[in-house]
């Protein structure tokens, strides 16, 4: 399973990525500090789940989901 992580906080980041990478099956293949970046990410490497913060800077991850939902209208959510 293909991960991307997006949140605003390197910690949170990290956090979510040394559990992941303890799975077999997941690989995180890219990571986001805002909405913006995630979009383009999502886009990019259409990853299987997209773990998203809500509030962050710039862009909040639900403007960036619907702008995902927009551009890419076979991901569910």
């Amino acid at each position: 399973m293909k991960i991307l992580l997006v949140d605003d906080h390197e910690m949170v980041r990290l956090g979510l990525k040394s559990y992941f990478d303890l799975q077999d099956d997941v690989e995180v293949v890219g990571e986001a500090t805002n909405g913006s970046q995630g979009i383009d990410l999502a886009l990019e490497l259409r990853p299987d789940v997209i773990v998203m913060d809500i509030v962050m800077p710039e862009m909040n991850g639900i403007d960036a989901t619907l702008a995902i939902l927009k551009e890419w209208p076979e991901a569910r959510f």
